[in-house]
């Protein structure tokens, strides 16, 4: 996804390449200083979540003993609080112990000595003690790759509001979200990675998924980073887009929506969340 904006007042836009893409940050020139605090946000969102780092909760929290509480960032209680919520909302759909199937396929590190036979658990095993423990009940592989990106991009307009900027655009690789009166034409690129679209947002959230080039074959089976029902693979040639009221939303109806359209449009309702279709089609 990309956006372009004329007239009203100048902006000024850094990127920094955070959470496996490009972030991007515009705000008004004259809010120039509160960019780098959240920035700041975003890397600490990373650090705490990442798959990869060998310090990060999740990492600890998958090396901890079954039943034996971790203490973890807040940031990090938090999205797992969201991600609990939409597990049992979606029916067990929305889960983010799918960190074993990511592995098994090479979309995720074999980190350290791994065995995935022994990370049974699912997000009904996670136990939320309070703000900064949790309990993992079962051995699993947590990966926040489906809701942390929209969560970062949720605290990182918290900062920037929080420094008294009344308007602006935190994008993450297509994870976005606008505040502010201005209305700014996003250009959205679909599944064969084409721009064909152009649409007008104001203050929202948007978020959008696609794996068509991003698939691999690994034991005679298509595999690709988004997993579905009964933890297979989920194939769709459409690029997903959801609008939302916070990114971490979006970012995770996305998942559910492709998975499932069914399921997704009671959920949708729920959190006052939109399917976004090609721009000439409306809202679903």
């Amino acid at each position: 996804m990309r956006w372009r904006l004329v007239g009203k007042a100048e902006l000024i836009t850094r990127c920094r390449p955070y959470l496996g893409t490009f972030v991007e940050i515009s705000v008004p020139d004259r809010h120039a200083n509160a960019i780098e605090p959240a920035f700041a946000t975003i890397a600490h969102v990373q650090q705490c979540m990442s798959f990869h780092a060998p310090d990060s909760d999740l990492a600890r929290l998958r090396d901890a003993p079954a039943g034996v509480p971790v203490a973890v960032d807040r940031n990090t209680v938090a999205v797992l609080r969201v991600a609990r919520e939409l597990y049992d909302r979606s029916d067990g759909l929305f889960d983010v112990t799918i960190g074993r199937e990511l592995v098994r396929d090479g979309f995720l590190p074999r980190v350290s000595a791994l065995h995935l036979g022994r990370y049974t658990g699912c997000a009904v095993d996670i136990e939320i003690i309070d703000d900064q423990n949790v309990c993992c009940h079962r051995p699993m592989l947590i990966d926040l790759g489906g809701i942390a990106k929209g969560y970062a991009v949720d605290r990182a307009v918290e900062v920037l509001i929080a420094h008294q900027v009344d308007e602006g655009l935190v994008n993450a690789g297509g994870d976005l979200r606008i505040f502010g009166e201005r209305v700014w034409p996003i250009a959205l690129r679909d599944a064969d990675d084409q721009i064909r679209w152009t649409i007008d947002l104001p203050s929202c959230a948007l978020a959008s998924s696609a794996n068509l080039q991003d698939r691999r074959r690994s034991r005679g089976r298509m595999r690709t980073p988004h997993i579905g029902e009964g933890r297979e693979a989920v194939a769709s040639s459409q690029r997903t887009s959801v609008i939302a009221d916070r990114c971490i939303i979006a970012d995770a109806m996305t998942k559910i929506a492709m998975a499932s359209p069914a399921l997704a449009v009671p959920l949708l309702n729920a959190y006052g969340a939109q399917l976004l279709a090609d721009p000439d089609e409306g809202m679903m």
